[in-house]
């Protein structure tokens, strides 16, 4: 369930605009899209995924929940620049 604020969304929607992103796309049809990545990034699912995966190829070493996060952000940042 999505739970971006309103103003979230208009963040959101500025920060593409600023980014020298094409706006071909009506802000109804960019809140749906945003709520849908995020319903994606915030799964249960997802979490435990990651959280799996983390596990298992750090053992028995245990990251922290800070750790794993910095971690899942940092590759994907990575990720982006060649989506």
């Amino acid at each position: 369930m999505a739970v971006l604020t309103p103003e979230q969304l208009v963040e959101q929607r500025q920060e593409c605009a600023h980014a020298g992103i094409a706006i071909n796309y009506t802000k109804q049809q960019f809140n749906v899209a945003a709520q849908a990545v995020e319903d994606v990034f915030t799964s249960a699912q997802l979490r435990t995924a990651l959280n799996s995966a983390i596990n298992t190829a750090t053992s028995p070493l245990v990251l922290t929940a800070p750790q794993k996060q910095a971690l899942v952000v940092a590759v994907l940042r990575r990720l982006l620049e060649r989506f």
